[in-house]
Parts: structure tokens; C-alpha cells; sequence
């Protein structure tokens, strides 16, 4: 229980600071659009979607532009708060209902959905993806989409910029279990690969594809450093770009997408 609640907490530390340091940056914005490319062929409007652990809104309201009715769901009342005030100000607030969660007690998600998007690791925070499975197949609706986006267990870019610093950052997610100091608290993190995710979703949910996010684009915590350097940061993102269909290098990627369909 005292971890349940040591999360939230944090989170709401965090919400303030997350846009500036990642959702409005460069390659932040960048990648975000990337994982749009790849979800926005699946998006009709009128649909109902879940953005599972909506952060401060910002897929949540580009779903809400393309026509769904959405629920933004997410453990911290705080960045529930910044969702709610952008929906408002956008004109949206009609078309973007928030809801709090625990990724750690799952167990109703309301629905029926159409298209389940949780982007950027809020599913690193769930300690056990079976719950999850359960509470995804009542809420999906047959035929409906999900996409996940998760740290992955192994980065490319992190193995090799803090190895060769000799810090153990390098290797930090090697084990597929790890802390991350969020809003001044460790939190523990879960590192899945792509296999994790389709097993625990099966049989219901058959993939569809699997997606490398953030080959060349290094992780969030460098992103101040790359954009210093617009050049570097054009180049990596081009890039990026010719990498996003090759599905074997979301194993070498800070995160990877994977999309899947309820059968």
C-alpha cells in the first residue's frame, strides 16, 4: 500500500516539469509524432479510446483531434489536472473524460474501446502484465487496437554513451527490473521486451506490428545536450525515420511500440 501511494506522489512532483523537459522538446516532440504515424492508421473518428497513463494529455488530445471520445487515465491526480486544463483550453473538454488508475491494482477500465494508447513507458510502472491482459480484454472492444510503447530492456544508446563513462546507468536495464528516481522518490520500473508484451496479451490480442522509438534519437535525459546541436539532431532524426519498419531493432531502442488487435 505504501508503494501505491509513493507513486502518485511522485508523479505529481514530476507533472509540472514533464512537458518542458521531454513532451515540448525537439526530439520528444519528434518521437511522439513518429509513434502518431504508426497508431493514426487505426484511428476513425467517433471511436473510443483509452490513453492509458495519460501524462499531461498530450496523446490523449491528438486523439481527441482526430475524432475519438476519450478517457485519460493515469495514476497522478496532478497530471489528470494539466490533461483537464489543456482539454479546456483547446475546446476539447467535451471529448476528453479523465479517469484515475492504478496501473498496480488494474481491474475495470470502463470501455468498450476501439483503440487502447499508452506511449512512453507508463506500463514500465506495472510490476506484472497479466492484470493488465485481463482488464484489456473486457475493455477492448473485438477488433479494437492496442498500442503499447515501453522502455525496452536493452538501449543502444544508453549502453554505450554511460559505458564508456563507467557508470552503471549502462547496464541498468539489463536484469528487466530497475529503480528511477521520479519527482525525488525511487520508483520501480520493469523493463519489457516485445516478446513480454505479446505473450502476456495472448491469445486474445494477436500482434500486428512492432516498432523501434528512439534507435538514434538518444534518451530523454540527453535530449538537452542533442539540442544544442541542431544539425547532429536533423541528422539522427532522419535517421530514425528509415529505421521505423525494421522491427528487430526495438530490441536496440529506448523504447518500442507494439500493435496489436483483439481477435
Amino acid at each position: 500500500m505504501a508503494e501505491a501511494l509513493l507513486q502518485p506522489a511522485a508523479f505529481d512532483r514530476f507533472a509540472d516539469d514533464y512537458d518542458a523537459g521531454f513532451a515540448h522538446s525537439i526530439p520528444g516532440r519528434w518521437l511522439r509524432h513518429a509513434v502518431w504515424r504508426q497508431v493514426g492508421a487505426h484511428l476513425w473518428p467517433g471511436m473510443r479510446a483509452l490513453d492509458l497513463g495519460c501524462g499531461t494529455g498530450e496523446d490523449a488530445l491528438w486523439l481527441a483531434h482526430a475524432g475519438a471520445q476519450v478517457t485519460a487515465a493515469d495514476g497522478s491526480p496532478a497530471m489528470l489536472r494539466v490533461t483537464a486544463d489543456k482539454a479546456a483550453r483547446l475546446g476539447m473538454a467535451d471529448r476528453v473524460v479523465t479517469r484515475l488508475i492504478d496501473l498496480n491494482a488494474i481491474d475495470d477500465l470502463g470501455g468498450p474501446y476501439d483503440m487502447v494508447l499508452s506511449n512512453f513507458g507508463a506500463l514500465n510502472c506495472a510490476m506484472d502484465l497479466a492484470p493488465l491482459a485481463a482488464a484489456l480484454r473486457r475493455a477492448v472492444a473485438p477488433g479494437g487496437m492496442v498500442a503499447l510503447v515501453v522502455m525496452g530492456r536493452f538501449c543502444a544508446w544508453e549502453t554505450l554513451w554511460y559505458g564508456a563513462r563507467l557508470r552503471r546507468t549502462a547496464v541498468r536495464r539489463w536484469s528487466g527490473r530497475s529503480t528511477a528516481d521520479i519527482g525525488g522518490a525511487a520508483i520501480p520500473i520493469r523493463y519489457w521486451t516485445p516478446g513480454d508484451i505479446v505473450r502476456a496479451l495472448a491469445p486474445a490480442f494477436q500482434p500486428v506490428s512492432v516498432h523501434p522509438v528512439g534507435v538514434f534519437l538518444p534518451p530523454s535525459d540527453l535530449f538537452a545536450g542533442l539540442e544544442r546541436h541542431p544539425r547532429h539532431l536533423t541528422r539522427l532524426m532522419r535517421w530514425e525515420t528509415r529505421v521505423a519498419g525494421h522491427p528487430w531493432l526495438a530490441r536496440l531502442a529506448d523504447h518500442h511500440l507494439t500493435l496489436l488487435r483483439h481477435v
